[in-house]
């Protein structure tokens, strides 16, 4: 499924400019990249809204219309919003150069039933995203984990895991991905508890 968002082009910049543009419902945003000039833009907060539900937050290959004519691949960058109002301030879109490797976050997901959690264990997913490495046109829609063989007690590292060949991780080795954790026991009442 293409991702796709309408932008037009601002004309006027600073602080009570983009005040202007939120007034009407638009989010400021900028369009920048390696090859680009960066562009004034506005996109709709609700159309935004919208589109980062549909990609749960995760890094995506977006289409950026502007104008009703060209489009961009780009990525969303950065997205600021108001601390309190929870509303948009700025989004900005980076154009990238589909021939060149980007790192981006994707999520993970775990599949099978651990050995450790069919004996009372408790799954522990450590890292909810994990960085990888990839053409922007290659990026996976998840990274899926298989926990079958994960025991109580165990943890998957990024050094465990086998990327595809679209990709490659770009992680500490090191870093603990998933665990599965004991039960924790309650201490039985000992004859100075039953005294009380």
């Amino acid at each position: 499924m293409t991702l796709e968002i309408q932008a037009v082009t601002r004309t006027k910049t600073g602080k009570g400019a983009a005040r202007t543009v939120r007034r009407d419902l638009r989010v400021p945003a900028v369009l920048y990249g390696p090859k680009t000039q960066p562009a004034s833009l506005s996109v709709s907060s609700l159309h935004l809204e919208k589109l980062l539900k549909e990609t749960g937050g995760e890094s995506k290959l977006l289409n950026l219309k502007i104008d009703g004519g060209q489009t961009r691949q780009v990525l969303i960058r950065e997205i600021q919003k108001h601390p309190f109002r929870r509303r948009f301030l700025h989004v900005d879109f980076y154009e990238v150069p589909l021939d060149q490797p980007i790192t981006v976050e994707v999520v993970v997901e775990l599949v099978g039933d651990s050995i450790g959690v069919q004996k009372g264990g408790e799954i522990n997913l450590i890292q909810r995203t994990l960085s990888v490495r990839c053409l922007p046109n290659k990026i996976p829609e998840n990274i899926r984990i298989d926990v079958s063989n994960i025991d109580m007690g165990e943890t998957l590292h990024v050094a465990d895991l086998v990327a595809e060949s679209s990709y490659e991780f770009d992680e500490d080795p090191t870093v603990g991905v998933v665990s599965v954790l004991a039960p924790e026991v309650e201490a039985q009442p000992t004859e100075e508890d039953a005294k009380k």
